[in-house]
């Protein structure tokens, strides 16, 4: 269901305007290396804090970091690996979105992890690129050189630009994990203004990428730039490289936003093709490190998790040919519970034995903590992929939001839709010989007793089985979130599964609106 649109009231308005703007100062403060001189903190206004170009920057790029956030903390990437299946929890704090059957979201707590994040943190970037980029406009901000051939200065416009650019991505984020969203740009408050209304995802969606395109556009009207590597984190950007980031971005939009395989299967493929021939030559993304606040991914600490959280059954279980992953998912709920894997993948095990730690997974010898919660829900594998000897990873590595190899396989997804199924078959194969597995053909892999992957059924899988199967191996972990979209669109969430969030309970209690969710077999807004 969707709640009435209704405006937002102006108490509620007056305090998030001084809320969001304390928020993005701060958070932009924590870069360490600007000096941020607010003189008087109870009259806020962008004529006061946007006065000057160091201000402007901290602010812009504390917007990168909010819209960040999303992705980098356990909430909420923890509940979308849940529901996308890569991980699996034992734990207390997050059993209530692994437990089966699906329970319904609780919208009535204001700290739900599974909503407040989702819904308010792009707000907060947003909200600090729209104030930088007024504060630009209004303030007659200069950045960059300044003589009679750029007498605004040379690096203003690609300033303006880097407010536009996290709003457009912002609003995405927005579109692909609610029903419904405020629509906000450059000059539009969103949540400070009080007349908005609510609009179904549909439209956020269609206004993120008319956004996108006009800073695609804009972007290409400007003399060549490159914004410093203190922008996002590590990795100095061109305007040739954000034309590229945002047109993977649109591709992500097109694939990602459907909540059906009907709807994904109705996707025009033939135009993600083209946006693809335009998109990243290199891996999006900022280069975390213990010495700038706010570039740690714990999500990325997580991912190697051993102890209430490990990987999903559904993740590897695909790769099994023993006959126990076929075993685990006709067995009950009750009857469930971790099994061992023999595979030819040696991602998943070496080839010693199925015991022999393989090159992204190791099998764990302890049972799971809290395994009382529900023998169902364990697992004995974690990953390795990003394990060092110190466990620092998520503080240390280049924390990837876009990268190649996710588009390498929307690439094979659009060809085998678009039927040129040896064209999708040799882009998933370098990774599947690898890994010691056979290479698929159009017919998708060889029959045999090393058939991987191979379906629930115990069948051996399709093409279309085996780009599935080597995305979620191959990708994990990158962003949560990518195999929630990927789940829905390709019809494998659990029953009862949200296929979206809901406006945050806080939000609408704030308005008056009734409370509603999604959640739980049979209701709206989940998988059926």
């Amino acid at each position: 269901m969707h709640t009435p649109h209704s405006p937002v009231s102006r108490p509620v308005a007056g305090r998030r305007r001084a809320a969001v703007l304390i928020a993005a100062i701060a958070a932009a403060s924590l870069v360490g290396c600007v000096d941020l001189a607010v003189t008087d903190p109870n009259n806020l206004s962008i004529a006061t804090v946007f006065n000057n170009a160091a201000n402007t920057e901290a602010a812009l790029i504390g917007s990168w970091k909010a819209y960040t956030a999303v992705n980098r903390g356990s909430c909420p990437t923890v509940i979308y690996s849940l529901w996308g299946h890569d991980i699996t929890t034992t734990s207390v704090t997050w059993l209530e979105f692994a437990t089966e059957p699906r329970l319904p979201i609780n919208n009535r707590d204001n700290v739900n992890c599974a909503t407040r994040v989702s819904f308010w943190t792009p707000y907060e970037a947003s909200a600090g690129a729209r104030e930088a980029f007024i504060g630009i406009r209004d303030n007659a901000l200069k950045f960059g050189t300044i003589n009679a051939a750029t007498p605004d200065g040379a690096d203003t416009p690609n300033r303006k630009l880097f407010a536009k650019f996290i709003i457009a991505i912002s609003q995405l984020k927005l579109a692909l994990a609610t029903d419904q969203a405020y629509i906000t740009d450059s000059i539009t408050p969103g949540l400070n203004q009080t007349n908005v209304e609510f609009r179904p995802w549909p439209e956020v969606l269609d206004n993120a990428k008319a956004q996108m395109r006009v800073v695609i556009a804009e972007a290409r009207a400007t003399p060549n730039f490159t914004w410093p590597a203190l922008f996002i984190n590590g990795r100095p950007i061109t305007r040739d490289e954000l034309v590229r980031v945002m047109y993977a971005f649109l591709v992500r939009a097109d694939v990602y936003s459907p909540r059906t395989p009907a709807q994904r299967n109705a996707v025009n493929w033939g135009a993600v093709l083209a946006r693809l021939d335009s998109g990243i030559t290199r891996d999006f993304g900022w280069q975390a490190d213990p010495a700038v606040a706010n570039t740690g991914s714990t999500y990325i600490n997580n991912s190697f998790a051993q102890n209430t959280i490990r990987i999903h059954n559904r993740l590897l279980g695909p790769g099994d040919t023993s006959g126990n992953y076929q075993a685990w998912v006709a067995a009950s709920i009750a009857n469930r519970t971790a099994f061992i894997i023999t595979s030819p993948d040696r991602r998943i095990h070496g080839a010693a034995n199925n015991l022999a730690a393989g090159t992204r997974f190791t099998r764990q010898t302890a049972t799971m903590g809290s395994a009382s919660n529900g023998a169902y829900l364990t697992s004995w594998y974690r990953s390795t992929r990003y394990l060092n000897t110190a466990a620092d990873s998520g503080i240390r590595a280049f924390i990837q939001v876009i990268s190649l190899d996710e588009m390498k396989f929307i690439r094979a997804e659009a060809l085998f839709r678009l039927g040129r199924f040896t064209e999708a078959a040799a882009l998933i194969n370098p990774t599947r010989v690898a890994a010691g597995l056979r290479p698929v053909d159009a017919n998708g892999p060889p029959a045999g007793r090393d058939c991987v992957p191979r379906k629930d059924s115990g069948a051996c899988g399709d093409l279309f089985d085996a780009i599935q199967y080597e995305k979620r191996i191959e990708l994990y972990p990158t962003e949560g979130d990518i195999s929630w979209w990927d789940a829905r669109g390709w019809g494998k969430l659990v029953p009862g599964t949200p296929f979206h969030v809901p406006v945050s309970g806080r939000e609408l209690l704030s308005r008056g609106l009734p409370i509603y969710t999604f959640g739980g077999v049979g209701s709206p807004g989940t998988a059926p």
